[in-house]
């Protein structure tokens, strides 16, 4: 079966070879040469067979061509990586001076600030002005004049681009990594009067009039009366405008599994293609009409694409439907699974840090276990009734794509909903029928009292799909929260792939297989188990303001912090996956001479010094002592207290760090500066 597959399928095998090529250029530093060695590896291999004599028509030789795919597609995903990651790293970043930047995208305002998106051009110091290149994050502060930037604005701004530094912290979410995976090298904050516009550049851009469009659409839902959370899950829902939603709603289409209806990628795609495909039905019944059905699909598809502003995650669906309605172009029955991994390794070799986006992730492994797994479901149960058999079918739908999608939602966002078979029932179809409707209204919007209709019918289905979601949120054990390893991902991945096998034949052989990985992740998760159960470490976070230092013990969670909303807010999700929930938060701003013992070490926390008028006959010794921003470092600080080892917090600053620096070799203690290094954690155990 397997050999049949590979067969069929031969870009899926290109697929692994290419995204191969790319994780291994993400987590192993490669040289250039080496990827050209590889690449002529490659080459060889393929060439041989044609220079060995009557080497083209000997069958025992096919593997050379297998081995020289294998090495080429390798060496051009590391390549690829390589290249990508080389726009991130800007010429001169951590440096202060005068930008020229060209603002690239729409404003996105924050709490604080305005955020855009900005294209380096040049950088100036005091002696000279010099070429550079790269995409930053620039964050305005709010203000009269700030207001009035816009996308296209030629701007130089006085501020220093700082490259993305991960914090370290246990479970917090990778900013620094999903920053580098956008292709943006560095984040800057241009303070009020340090910026002045120079010019502005609008040529002529598709997604920029993809956005004016939607913009126009959103004012059409405005202009009807459609507002509050109606307008936020409809604006969402239709067009992937998101910034309407509200935290409260956003929570209750998590917790209930429905979130993906929220966000416009392959399910919206995947609806529009098939409305279309069953509305043009009528062209199958001729063979010349036969051939323009998949090109009106695949026009319909990015004119659709187009209207909800050309987003990444819509593009990518477009791009895999497109390919399945090519194949009907060109007259050939489609194979699915190739047309999927063929649309996969061209939008990897296009961009591939697609490769690690969540989206993309969760988009196909949900398409590829509904094409297999949803017939497979459907079949187990025969209905006669129309009705029943197309609740079966949507059920079924809802059914595969968990199957196909769980193990990336436990790995990513540590929750499964237990009511998704009952959600999805609900908001699939009322999504189905909210994009008719709001398609009617575009195309009605200009006729009298019918427009009105449309929007109260549409206004209604909204209100009855966000009753039945908060209904089901508020059934008791909605969400089970848990964790899973990158190791239980891949078993999860492979139990899964050991299933297809037995759905179609079952053999000794899968079944031994299924039983090895089931024991497999029982270990796992019986060690993980274990590992909780004696878990003891001492944490101290890293924060740029405030100071949290972290003992846990089992379940005992002992958290010393100046501020306990920035603690709760950094550790819940990391307490939460090491069960620490006896938590005892003691929260002093100015909190010092705090000490605890923990198998055998000692700690001491200072934020504060409170040495300057004391003596001491003897120092005080230390294992390691853990020092905030209001510690000034001094000769008199290290003779009242000898440690072994000095954490200085992420509040310290780069001077105060480098005076603990010097003074490390005087007073002969380890130094670790959190700022520069991210979060410090030990195993209290060893």
């Amino acid at each position: 079966m397997m050999s049949d597959f590979f067969a069929k399928t031969p870009f899926f095998r290109l697929f692994l070879f290419l995204a191969g090529g790319v994780l291994l250029g993400e987590y192993v530093t490669i040289s250039l040469g080496i990827m050209f060695l590889l690449f002529g590896i490659g080459c060889c291999a393929l060439i041989i067979p044609f220079i060995i004599q009557k080497a083209v028509v000997n069958y025992n030789l096919r593997w050379l061509f297998g081995f020289g795919t294998l090495f080429i597609l390798i060496s051009l995903g590391l390549f690829l990586n390589h290249r990508f990651k080389a726009k991130t790293n800007l010429d001169y970043a951590g440096k202060s001076g005068i930008y020229e930047v060209l603002l690239d995208a729409q404003p996105i305002e924050k709490e604080r600030s305005i955020m855009f998106r900005a294209k380096l051009h040049t950088f100036s110091d005091s002696t000279s002005t010099h070429p550079t290149k790269g995409d930053v994050i620039l964050y305005f502060a709010k203000d009269s004049a700030t207001a009035n930037l816009q996308r296209g604005d030629i701007l130089l701004v006085s501020t220093t681009i700082d490259q993305p530094k991960r914090t370290g912290n246990p479970e917090e979410f990778n900013y620094a990594n999903y920053l580098a995976h956008q292709g943006i090298g560095g984040t800057g904050y241009v303070s009020t009067s340090k910026w002045q516009k120079i010019g502005e550049e609008h040529p002529f851009s598709l997604i920029i009039t993809a956005e004016k469009c939607r913009t126009y659409l959103l004012n059409i839902y405005h202009q009807f009366g459609l507002s509050g959370d109606e307008f936020g899950m409809l604006a969402a829902l239709t067009l992937g405008y998101k910034d309407a939603l509200t935290p409260e709603l956003r929570e209750s289409f998590s917790t209930t599994g429905a979130m993906h209806v929220l966000a416009v990628s392959g399910l919206h795609v995947g609806i529009i293609y098939m409305v279309i495909g069953w509305l043009l039905g009528f062209l199958d019944k001729n063979k010349r009409t036969q051939r323009l059905k998949p090109i009106f699909i695949i026009l319909f598809l990015w004119f659709y694409a187009f209207i909800t502003g050309l987003s990444p995650s819509v593009m990518r669906a477009t791009v895999m439907f497109t390919f399945m309605a090519l194949a009907g172009v060109i007259g050939r029955k489609s194979q699915t699974f190739n047309t999927i991994f063929l649309s996969a390794f061209l939008l990897i070799l296009y961009q591939p840090a697609f490769l690690f986006d969540v989206g993309f992730q969760l988009s196909y492994s949900a398409v590829i276990a509904i094409v297999y797994f949803q017939p497979k479901i459907v079949g187990l149960l025969v209905v006669k009734n129309r009705f029943l058999r197309w609740a079966w079918e949507l059920t079924a739908v809802s059914l595969a794509a968990q199957i196909g999608t769980a193990p990336f939602s436990l790995f990513y966002f540590h929750q499964f909903p237990n009511y998704f078979l009952l959600s999805n029932f609900v908001v699939i179809p009322a999504a189905s029928i909210i994009l008719y409707l709001a398609i009617t209204l575009f195309v009605v919007s200009w006729i009298p009292y019918l427009n009105i209709a449309v929007a109260f019918l549409l206004n209604w289905v909204l209100r009855i799909m966000y009753m039945a979601i908060s209904g089901i949120e508020h059934l008791p054990h909605a969400l089970s929260i848990t964790w899973i390893s990158p190791t239980e991902l891949l078993l999860f991945y492979l139990t899964i792939l050991t299933l297809v096998f037995l759905v179609n034949k079952i053999t000794f052989r899968s079944l031994a297989i299924l039983l090895t990985l089931i024991l497999f992740i029982i270990s796992v998760r019986t060690v993980d188990k274990y590992e909780r159960l004696t878990h003891e470490e001492v944490i101290v976070w890293n924060h740029s303001k405030e100071v949290m230092v972290n003992r846990i013990v089992s379940e005992n969670n002992l958290v010393l912090t100046s501020d306990s909303i920035m603690a709760d807010k950094l550790g819940r999700d990391y307490w939460e996956k090491c069960h620490a929930t006896k938590i005892d938060l003691k929260a002093d701003s100015n909190w010092v001479d705090k000490a605890f013992v923990c198998n055998q070490k000692t700690f001491l926390m200072l934020n504060q010094n409170p040495f300057k008028y004391k003596r001491a006959d003897s120092p005080l010794k230390v294992d390691y002592l853990i020092i905030g921003k209001r510690v000034y470092p001094s000769d008199r600080l290290f003779q009242l207290i000898q440690p072994q080892h000095v954490i200085t917090c992420g509040n310290v600053s780069e001077r105060t760090n480098n005076l603990y620096a010097t003074l490390a070799t005087k007073y002969n203690y380890t130094l670790y500066c959190i700022k520069e290094k991210g979060a410090w954690r030990i195993d209290i155990r060893e």
